[in-house]
């Protein structure tokens, strides 16, 4: 069973807090004798991969948790294939239907008002907005606005506006819209008169229809800003999960097709043996991006489907031709998922698979599981497969092909986890260009996107002519100890801490929450509004102190659950949402988070060790050293490359770990999902040592008094330490007292922090691997 990431998790109640706060201090627009309540409104901002289906179904069921009626949740995206594969997934027996809670999930073709009405757990319907994005609603042939086939005379949409309970109480409306940056006015206008209790929009952007800004607007003009609206993902911290590859190699090719896939196919199957040789359950797979119908070599002529298979110059068949006459590929292996003109008089060989119905064929394609997939662009909205590693994109010939239109499709990271390997962490593209400004064009155009949507992926850049990026394997093999989190310390202090919870229930004063609704008035035909007072009224949503503790505790660090045990009848009491009971309980819970971190620590784990991997460089931009573990690194800026050079001078074997995808230690700090990548990894005879250069604003906090105290393990003889060495000369406090030399970091008997000086980085290093070194 999937477990959300603890960012995900952040994620999802923050909009789910939003929520909550909103309920009872509703934005009401219109006249004091006709209010009407401005729906909450929430933008998911998030990197491909993020998991923003997991995120937004963790977010519905959290919403719908605390309400007295069960909602409706309609959810849509502009592509089948989307709805098709959120809905596989969150149907029962889904991989994410868990995520939801107890909840129906049905297609809206399959809406009945009878069953909305008897349901007491949220009802989920899946849409395309083609069901109902249409104008003329009465003269349509869509089946969502036909009646029913009781001959009631009520259409599904209009039974959806319905949506009334057995007691006649209207059901809640959530919407949630998929890849929201295709919402239009039309749709905005159609759903605003379903009127939805909340939308909820996976976007990164903020671009919305003129309908839906109006909307927003109330609630800007209430007091919600632009950060209240929108919950934002952090690309840094997908990319350190794993979820998502930290580097993309692109390199370009002034030269034919055929020389630039036989490059990609060399290091295609590298990847193939690094998988093989580290364990990784993985088969690298291929994309190629390219023109249909028109000649290889003249994209202003068309190719001609009546002449035999192989005398056709579309460039899908020249490519398909080449991976199984000269590459040996399997044609079972390869689809070409596009419009190819096919004559009926000239038909393709039996072996050529053709996908050319669009979404029609999408579900037969998905199931083959090909390995190099031929398309061109019209690749259905909402594909990417986490195996594809590698992209061969045809620029040439003033082709249209966006590069950043394809990234989405291969940044996913097989198994949401970094391997050893670099090569295993990378998007490699291949782009076919004519001009070598094409390539810098691309180049720009690569860097402005992942600079915008995601800063922490390195890109790797080889224009035509130069070299491209080859692979050092590691000189010897080397383990890095992992470590793993311990709490017996933890176990007695977060008891105690729930001992003394409060019993309520007998209380009714401090259970009950009490909400204000704010009217937004607009005098019809006039373009300003009038803000009136917030009104009080009692609210009336409750639940269980249970359920508030779990999702408190969850957001903050979820590892403490292991510890705090919710049996106690005391948690069975429900509460008002806003009550002071309920902000009691979430203060609880913030303590019991917080007592864990202080007596959780970290422990030196035996089995599972990391093993260093291979790494890509460039040549002639890395440094080489006698004793790196690899024969250089790259990429070093002048304190790490001073750092290399005394550690390179010890005699020991040592390596650079790459940031965000090399060897990671969790940092237990309450709230924070990130791991910690030391600088470099030293080995002596008897300990593995992790130097970092970046010590004060990681030691200040709990986090970094942690690192510095790993338990080492009595049953081996090598222990693993984490060392923190700073360019200058600081006092135990972080003040800097002078810039000369290196101070090392550690920890006295009573484990306070101690500060130690040295003239030089050079000694500093020298004493930091020195085994008989007393510090």
């Amino acid at each position: 069973m999937i477990q959300l990431f603890q960012f995900q998790r952040q994620a999802s109640s923050q909009m789910a807090d939003r929520f909550l706060e909103y309920q009872g201090n509703e934005v009401l627009k219109g006249t004091k004798n006709n209010p009407q309540s401005v729906p909450f409104f929430q933008s998911l901002a998030a990197l491909t991969g993020a998991g923003k289906t997991v995120i937004l179904a963790d977010t519905v069921r959290q919403m719908a948790a605390p309400l007295a009626v069960a909602p409706v949740i309609l959810w849509l995206s502009k592509g089948r294939v989307v709805v098709e594969q959120s809905y596989a997934n969150l149907s029962y027996g889904g991989k994410y239907n868990h995520l939801l809670g107890p909840a129906t999930v049905r297609l809206l073709s399959e809406y009945d008002p009878s069953d909305v009405e008897m349901a007491d757990t949220p009802s989920v319907f899946f849409a395309t907005v083609g069901t109902f994005n249409q104008k003329d609603m009465d003269g349509g042939n869509r089946n969502i606005f036909k009646a029913d086939i009781d001959n009631t005379g009520t259409s599904t949409w209009e039974a959806l506006a319905e949506r009334k309970d057995a007691s006649g109480v209207k059901r809640p409306l959530f919407v949630v819209y998929d890849e929201a940056q295709n919402l239009s006015e039309q749709q905005t206008q159609l759903l605003l008169k379903q009127q939805p209790d909340a939308f909820l929009l996976a976007s990164a952007t903020m671009r919305l229809p003129q309908l839906m800004v109006q909307e927003i607007d109330h609630l800007r003009r209430s007091g919600r800003s632009d950060d209240w609206l929108v919950t934002s993902v952090q690309s840094s911290v997908v990319v350190s999960q794993g979820l998502v590859k930290s580097t993309l190699s692109l390199a370009g090719y002034k030269s034919p097709m055929e020389e630039t896939v036989s490059a990609m196919l060399a290091d295609m199957k590298e990847a193939e043996i690094d998988a093989a040789e580290y364990g990784v359950d993985t088969a690298p797979k291929a994309i190629y991006v390219c023109k249909t119908n028109v000649l290889a070599d003249d994209a202003f002529r068309k190719d001609n489907p009546q002449q035999p298979f192989g005398q056709r110059q579309a460039p899908p068949i020249l490519i398909w031709r080449y991976l199984t006459e000269q590459c040996g590929v399997d044609a079972s292996e390869i689809a070409v998922y596009s419009n190819l003109d096919v004559h009926k008089n000239y038909p393709l060989p039996p072996e050529f698979v053709l996908f050319g119905g669009g979404e029609k064929d999408y579900a037969e394609f998905t199931a083959g599981d090909y390995r190099h997939i031929i398309f061109n662009l019209t690749l259905q909205e909402g594909w990417d497969d986490p195996d594809v590693y590698f992209a061969y994109i045809d620029k040439s010939m003033e082709s249209s092909v966006q590069i950043t239109q394809v990234i989405g499709r291969v940044l996913r990271q097989p198994g949401a986890t970094h391997y050893a390997p670099e090569r295993l962490n990378t998007a490699h593209f291949y782009v076919r260009v004519d001009r070598n400004e094409t390539f810098s064009d691309v180049l720009s155009e690569v860097a402005s996107r992942l600079g915008q949507d995601a800063p922490e992926i390195r890109i790797v850049a080889a224009a035509p002519g130069s070299s491209r990026p080859r692979e050092l394997k590691p000189k010897l093999r080397r383990e890095i100890p992992r470590t793993a989190l311990s709490s017996q310390d933890a176990v007695l202090p977060v008891e105690t801490l729930l001992a003394g919870m409060l019993d309520y229930s007998d209380s009714v004063k401090n259970t009950t929450g009490v909400g204000s609704r704010k009217l937004v008035q607009q005098t019809v035909g006039a373009s300003t509004q009038t803000v009136q007072d917030w009104e009080d009224y009692e609210e009336s949503n409750k639940v269980s102190a249970r359920w508030i503790f779990h999702r408190e505790v969850l957001r903050l660090f979820p590892r403490a659950l292991d510890v705090a045990s919710t049996a106690d009848e005391r948690f069975d009491v429900h509460l008002g949402v806003g009550s002071k009971a309920f902000d009691q309980v979430k203060d609880l819970a913030r303590r019991v988070v917080q007592a864990y971190v202080e007596n959780v620590y970290l422990v030196q784990r035996k089995p599972n060790p990391f093993v260093v991997g291979p790494i890509l460089v460039r040549d002639g931009e890395f440094e080489k050293f006698t004793n790196s573990l690899h024969g250089g690194y790259e990429d070093l800026n002048d304190l790490e490359r001073a750092y290399a050079r005394s550690l390179d001078k010890t005699g020991h074997t040592w390596f650079r770990n790459p940031p965000r995808s090399g060897y990671g230690i969790p940092l237990v700090s309450v709230g924070d999902t990130s791991n910690f990548y030391p600088d470099f990894v030293v080995w002596t005879a008897d300990k593995v040592i992790c130097v970092d250069t970046k010590a004060p604003h990681i030691l200040q906090g709990e986090a970094g008094r942690k690192l510095l105290m790993v338990q080492s393990r009595t049953d081996t003889p090598v222990r693993l330490e984490i060392r923190f060495a700073t360019p200058g000369e600081f006092n135990s406090a972080f003040e800097r007292l002078s810039t000369d030399g290196c101070t090392l970091w550690g920890l006295k008997s009573d484990g306070t922090r101690r500060a130690q000086h040295f003239p030089s980085i050079d000694l500093a290093v020298a004493h930091m691997v020195d085994s008989t070194a007393k510090d």
